[in-house]
């Protein structure tokens, strides 16, 4: 259950004052969230006017007491799929693939198929690539099925865990009928993303880890953003611990693959939805055109301003991902007009770090 506090508990104080500082300001509000939520700890960026201001507070380690710093790796979750994206769009720019491309030119036959099994009948010649991207495959998502992250976590966490691909559509497919016709509705999806990952591998050549390496963390000059399957147990070691509810945890980065075993820093996700707004990481301006303007849909119908389309989330003039795993949670997202950048990460799957960014969008930070 997602923990959301609203910063309008302290009044007056949630309004900057003209001459208090951005950092000042910024270490104010992330102090009083990490003290709310139990010294989680609450890392943040905001970027304006071409500059990054960034605060950090709570435990990185609640064992030894460790404090958490601004530039500490996370575990990004979802978030990892803006990456996974954007290697789609690539890939569809150098004419490999489109986003009706059907699922069986990669996937002709195989128990794979059966994730699109509705009422009786088989609708696997259907699905395709936008509609992985858009969350509307209707596929069983082999990490949301258990209903209930603690069930989630006694199943499929633990750091002896190792999960292929195959394994994860046997997850899904396990569980029975898809949810609904391809194409009729929105529900998000991981398995969708773990296809994507495993398609980006059979188009490019290379292994999704590594085009995404050569065409995106490189490119962008993301030096501190890492895969959690790849990490150095050194650099793991230096990370925040992760919690649920302040009990630690971990979770397997192979479970999360290309829909999000992503770890990173704030000042790199900053880097990377600076990189993408500005059409950077596209060789052609029509086709950030496409992912900013169509295939969106409400994500839940009782917010009427948040929408999901091809791997990013639109709220009130704002793109970007939130993201969550076992143990961490994280949002980032740019508003293209303004260049404003909000990065935020928390180390406990249990404490909304979309809720900090929609309270803190709210504020008006001056010098």
């Amino acid at each position: 259950m997602i923990v959301m506090l609203s910063l309008f508990l302290m009044g007056k104080e949630t309004v900057t004052p003209k001459n208090m500082k951005i950092e000042t300001a910024l270490q104010k509000v992330v102090s009083f969230y990490a003290k709310e939520t139990n010294n989680t700890a609450i890392l943040l960026l905001v970027s304006k006017e071409g500059k990054n201001y960034k605060a950090a507070a709570g435990l990185a380690d609640r064992t030894s007491g460790r404090q958490v710093k601004s530039d500490d790796l996370f575990e990004i979750g979802s978030a990892t799929k803006v990456f996974t994206g954007i290697s789609i769009f690539q890939l569809i720019e150098s004419g490999k693939l489109s986003l009706d491309t059907k699922l069986k030119t990669f996937y002709p036959k195989g128990k794979i198929t059966q994730l699109a099994n509705y009422k009786g009948e088989n609708y696997w010649e259907d699905v395709t690539v936008g509609m992985l991207l858009q969350h509307t495959s209707g596929f069983i998502d082999y990490f949301n099925v258990y209903g209930d992250d603690k069930k989630a976590l006694k199943i499929l966490g633990g750091k002896e865990k190792h999960f292929t691909f195959s394994q994860l559509i046997d997850i899904s497919v396990s569980f029975g009928d898809a949810n609904f016709k391809p194409g009729e509705q929105f529900k998000y999806c991981n398995t969708g993303y773990i296809i994507l990952g495993d398609i980006i591998s059979k188009v490019s050549g290379m292994d999704w880890h590594d085009y995404m390496q050569q065409h995106i963390l490189d490119k962008v000059g993301m030096k501190q953003t890492y895969f959690g399957s790849r990490i150095t147990p050194k650099l793991r070691a230096s990370m925040p611990k992760g919690y649920m509810a302040r009990k630690e945890v971990f979770m397997a980065a192979s479970l999360a693959g290309p829909a999000g075993e992503i770890i990173s820093t704030l000042g790199d996700l900053s880097l990377l939805m600076q990189a993408w707004a500005k059409g950077a990481l596209y060789k052609e301006n029509k086709t950030l055109a496409l992912q900013m303007e169509q295939g969106f849909h409400l994500e839940d119908q009782k917010i009427k301003n948040f929408f999901y389309g091809y791997a990013i989330m639109r709220q009130e003039g704002f793109y970007g991902h939130g993201g969550q795993t076992l143990g961490f949670q994280s949002y980032m997202t740019i508003n293209p007009k303004t260049g404003v950048v909000y990065i935020v990460g928390t180390n406990d799957s249990t404490i909304g770090s979309m809720d900090l960014f929609m309270q803190l969008a709210h504020i008006e930070f001056k010098r």
